[in-house]
C-alpha cells in the first residue's frame, strides 16, 4: 500500500512539473518506481529536473524519510537543496544536476558525515541516472546508505588491532605510527624511545602463573602511566616489554630523568592476587642525538640498549651508543663467517710447547685454534671463541680441533721417533662439555687416526668443571677410561671448591699467568703459586705454569718443582712444520746448553715455521 501511494504522489508530482503527459508519465513511474519499497534498509530518493534546472523530489521511501525527520510523502516536490541529511554535502546537488542534464555520465559516491547529537551519522550516497522510457524526462535515482554502525566497527576493531587488550596502552604497531609521526614533525627538536622490560618476567609467570603475570603487566602499565610526562606515549610492544616515546629533549640525560622516576616507582612491591611482589626494570634508551631517524632504528637501537643494560645486571639503565653496536654488527658478521670456516679450511691448528723445566725437553703440546679469514687475516682465538660460544659453533668447532689434533698427532708417529709418547692438549670449552657428547666425539676421533688415548690430553677450565661438577666428574671417568689425561685450565681464576680436586680425575693443574706474570713482583702471586705447586705435589697431580715470558720466572718456577711451563719465553704458537722441527730434536730450550747438548733455539723455528 504504501508503495502504491508513493507511486501515486510521485505520478501527481511529476503531472505539477509539467513536463509530460498524465498518461505517458504514469507508465513511466510505474516502472521507474516498482523497485522502490519501503521497508529497503537504504534511503532511496528519486530526482528530476524542476522549471529552474533545480532538482525536485519525485520519490523517497520511508527509511530515508525516518532518518530525516520527514512524515511520509512530505519530501515529494522539494528541492534539493532543501532536503535535510543531502543538503549537508554540495557535491550531491552538483553531482545529480550533472547527471539530469547528461545521463550517460558516470555514477557517482560520495561519502559524508552528519552532526547529530550525541554522534555523527556517517552517510554514503550511490548516485546513478535510471534508464529513459520513451520521451519521458531524465530522471535520478539516489541510493543512501547510513555507514554509522559500519565506521563504528572499523573504528572497534582499529581500537582492537592498535591497542593491547590486556593492559588498555597502545601496542607495537600504533607506537610506531606514532613514533613516525614525531619524527617527521619534530623540526628541530630531538625525541627520545625507551625500552622497558621486566626483571626476571619468566620466573614470575612458572612460579604464580601466566594469570598472575598478566595482573601483574596491567598493574605495571597503571604504575608506568603516571611516570610519563603529557605529550609523551608510553605503549607494550609485546610480553613483558613496554616503550615510552618522549618527545622535545634537549638532550639525551633529559630522558634519564624520565626512566629514573620509573625506577623509583618500581620499589614500591606489586600487590597482585593477595600477595606482594617486588619487581626491576632494565631499560635501554635511544635519541635521535645517535640514532638513524627512522622508527625501526630507533626502536632497534632502543633494543641493543636494553640488552646491553641487562648483561650489566638488573635494574640497568643504557643509552645507545653508535660505537658499540658497530662492534655487536661486526661480531655478527664474524659468527656468519665462522659458520662457513670449518667447511672452508679457514681453520687451523698452532701448537705452543710445554716444556720440561727439569730436563729442558720437549714435554708436549697445546693445541690452539687459529682462524685465518680470507679478508681479515689471522683472526685470533679470543675474539672468535666467544662467539663459537655464544652462538653455539663451539661445538662443531671442538669436535674440529680434537679430530684435527689427533690426525696430526697420527701423522708425528708415523714420520717423527720422538713423537711416540708425545702429548698434546685439546682446550674444550665448558658449553661444549654440556651439549656435546664429548666422550664419543674422541673415542671417533681416537678410531679415525689410529693413536692411543694416552696421547691426547683434554683440558677444561676450572669455571667450566666447576659449573656442573657431576657432569664433568662422569664425563672425565669416561675419558679416563680411554686413557686420556685430563688438566684444569687457569686454575686459581674461578671459584673451585678444594674437594673437587678429591673428586674428580684430574692430572694436570695450569697455573694461571695472572700469577705467573706477578710472581717475581708480587709476594702474594709468588706465595699463590708455591701453594698450588705443592697442592698438586700432594694430591699426586702435575703442574703447567702458563704464560712464561721472562728467564727469571722459567728459573724461579724451576727452583719451586713445577714440572712443566709454556708462554712466549719459550715461543709462541707454531704451525705445524715447525712443531715438526721441535720434535726431531727431541730437546728444547731458548738459548742454553742442557747436559753436553746443543738446544735448538725454539725462536728461529717459530719465525720459520
Amino acid at each position: 500500500m504504501q508503495s502504491k501511494r508513493a507511486i501515486e504522489a510521485a505520478g501527481s508530482a511529476a503531472n505539477r512539473i509539467g513536463r509530460v503527459e498524465p498518461a505517458a508519465a504514469a507508465a513511466a513511474e510505474e516502472a521507474m518506481l516498482q523497485g522502490v519499497i519501503d521497508t529497503l534498509p537504504v534511503g532511496v530518493l528519486i530526482f528530476q529536473s524542476g522549471p529552474d534546472g533545480v532538482p525536485l523530489c519525485l520519490s523517497s521511501n520511508a527509511t530515508f524519510e525516518n532518518w530525516a525527520c520527514y512524515p511520509h510523502n512530505q519530501l515529494i516536490g522539494l528541492s534539493l537543496p532543501r532536503i535535510r541529511l543531502l543538503n549537508e554535502n554540495p557535491r550531491i546537488g552538483v553531482a545529480v544536476e550533472s547527471l539530469l542534464q547528461d545521463a550517460r555520465g558516470a555514477k557517482r559516491e560520495i561519502d559524508w558525515s552528519v552532526s547529530e547529537s550525541p554522534r555523527q551519522r556517517h552517510l554514503s550516497a550511490h548516485i546513478s541516472p535510471l534508464p529513459l522510457v520513451g520521451d519521458s524526462p531524465a530522471r535520478v535515482v539516489i541510493a543512501v546508505r547510513d555507514r554509522t554502525p559500519e565506521i563504528q566497527a572499523e573504528r572497534n576493531l582499529k581500537q582492537t588491532m592498535l591497542n593491547d587488550a590486556l593492559t588498555g596502552l597502545p601496542n607495537r604497531v600504533l607506537f610506531i605510527e606514532q613514533l613516525e609521526e614525531a619524527l617527521e614533525g619534530r623540526m628541530k627538536s630531538h625525541l627520545a624511545v625507551a625500552i622497558i622490560n621486566i626483571d626476571r618476567f619468566k620466573r614470575i609467570n612458572e612460579n604464580l602463573g601466566h594469570i598472575v603475570g598478566d595482573e601483574l603487566l596491567a598493574a605495571m602499565a597503571r604504575r608506568l602511566l603516571p611516570c610519563i610526562r603529557a605529550n609523551d606515549c608510553l605503549a607494550r610492544l609485546a610480553g613483558d616489554e613496554f616503550a615510552i616515546l618522549v618527545k622535545n629533549i634537549d638532550a639525551p640525560e633529559d630522558t634519564i630523568r624520565v626512566v629514573e622516576r620509573i625506577q623509583s616507582a618500581l620499589k614500591s612491591p606489586f600487590v597482585i592476587s593477595g600477595g606482594e611482589c617486588f619487581v626491576s626494570s632494565s631499560i635501554g634508551i635511544a635519541t635521535t642525538f645517535s640514532s638513524r631517524r627512522y622508527s625501526e632504528d630507533m626502536i632497534r637501537d632502543a633494543d641493543f640498549a636494553l640488552h646491553t643494560a641487562k648483561s650489566r645486571g638488573r635494574g640497568g639503565i643504557a643509552i645507545y651508543q653508535s660505537s658499540a653496536h658497530s662492534v655487536a654488527r661486526d661480531m655478527f658478521r664474524m659468527e656468519a663467517d665462522l659458520r662457513k670456516a670449518i667447511e672452508r679450511q679457514e681453520l687451523e691448528l698452532a701448537f705452543q710447547p710445554y716444556v720440561n723445566l727439569e730436563q729442558g725437553t720437549l714435554a708436549g703440546f697445546e693445541a690452539l685454534a687459529r682462524w685465518n679469514h680470507p679478508e681479515r687475516g689471522m683472526i685470533s682465538p679470543a675474539d672468535f671463541i666467544p662467539i663459537a660460544e655464544d652462538s653455539g659453533l663451539i661445538v662443531p668447532l671442538g669436535r674440529w680441533a680434537i679430530e684435527t689434533a689427533c690426525m696430526q698427532i697420527a701423522d708425528w708417529r708415523k714420520r717423527c721417533p720422538n713423537a711416540a709418547d708425545l702429548i698434546v692438549g685439546v682446550n674444550v670449552s665448558g658449553l661444549q662439555l654440556a651439549q656435546d657428547d664429548i666422550v664419543g666425539a674422541v673415542e671417533a676421533a681416537l678410531a679415525n687416526s689410529g693413536i692411543p688415548g694416552s696421547a691426547l690430553k683434554v683440558e677444561l677450565t676450572e669455571s667450566a668443571i666447576v659449573e656442573n661438577p657431576e657432569l664433568a666428574r662422569q664425563i672425565f671417568t669416561k675419558l679416563k677410561q680411554l686413557d686420556l689425561s685430563i688438566a684444569m685450565d687457569d686454575f686459581g681464576t674461578g671459584y673451585s671448591s678444594l674437594s673437587y680436586l678429591q673428586q674428580l680425575p684430574i692430572d694436570v693443574l695450569k697455573i694461571d699467568q695472572s700469577f705467573v706474570a706477578g710472581m717475581l713482583k708480587s709476594d702474594d702471586s709468588y706465595k699463590i703459586v708455591t701453594t698450588i705447586i705443592a697442592l698438586a705435589r700432594n694430591l699426586g697431580m702435575r703442574t703447567v705454569a702458563e704464560g712464561v715470558e721472562e728467564e727469571g720466572q722459567a728459573d724461579r718456577l724451576r727452583a719451586l718443582g713445577c714440572d712443566m711451563a709454556q708462554g712466549f719465553y719459550f715461543a709462541r704458537p707454531m704451525a705445524a712444520r715447525g712443531a715438526e722441527k721441535l720434535l726431531e730434536t727431541g730437546l728444547y730450550s731458548p738459548s742454553r746448553k742442557r747436559g753436553g747438548k746443543q738446544i735448538i733455539d725454539a725462536r728461529s723455528i717459530e719465525r720459520t715455521s
